[in-house]
């Protein structure tokens, strides 16, 4: 879905498949009752040309009636990651009437999976909803084709204005693992693996790292 009227709104909504209370809740969000807290779950690109499929026909439309899949682990957000592309909105992307901040990342490695903990701030006057995300880096460990991240995790959250919260996002072993078609299996990636905290897959806010496995 490209946009080059883009510039010329004010604003833009996407209301996704709302239901019978559709009407309502559009209203609600425009009239600023209600914050929007929904989140994209597929990245825009910027015009037809910088997408995934862009200048293959062997993956779209396809060639003698046949598409072929070759991303391998490049599918959406992690396409555009490996090859630096800059979206028009990224995966995980969304505004609201206030504003929030980040701070303290702390990760722990518990031997069956990731805790991983954050400070969400409502830096703004009014009460909000905010998504924030955590993705995982690759593993030092696996010599198999890994995303630059994935997201590994996220947390909704109803904050009022100024309130401040100790987040925690749990991320499971397999979320940490890839697939090996050498083995048949997935295979957990151990080694010191990076996370990024953000808003987004691009509005990355906060990083640390911790060791998986061991």
């Amino acid at each position: 879905m490209s946009m080059p009227w883009l510039e010329r709104t004010g604003a833009v909504l996407h209301m996704y498949y709302p239901g019978q209370e559709g009407a309502a809740a559009t209203a609600a969000v425009l009239y600023g009752d209600r914050d929007p807290g929904g989140r994209p779950t597929q990245s825009f690109p910027a015009d037809d040309d910088h997408h995934p499929v862009a200048g293959d026909p062997r993956r779209y439309p396809g060639v003698d009636g046949t598409e072929t899949y070759a991303e391998g682990v490049r599918v959406g957000h992690r396409w555009y990651d490996a090859e630096g592309v800059r979206p028009l909105f990224p995966f995980g992307h969304g505004l609201s009437y206030t504003s929030f901040a980040y701070a303290d990342p702390d990760a722990r490695w518990t031997g069956d999976g990731l805790d991983v903990a954050f400070t969400v701030r409502n830096t703004g006057r009014r009460d909000g909803v905010d998504v924030p995300q955590v993705y995982a880096g690759p593993s030092p460990d696996l010599p198999l084709d890994q995303p630059v991240r994935v997201l590994a995790g996220y947390r909704r959250l109803a904050l009022r204005a100024g309130e401040e919260r100790r987040v925690g996002v749990r991320v499971e072993p397999r979320t940490l693992s890839s697939w090996d078609a050498g083995v048949h299996d997935w295979v957990l990636g151990t080694g010191v693996r990076t996370l990024w905290i953000g808003a987004s897959s691009r509005d990355l806010r906060l990083r640390t790292s911790v060791r998986v496995g061991g």
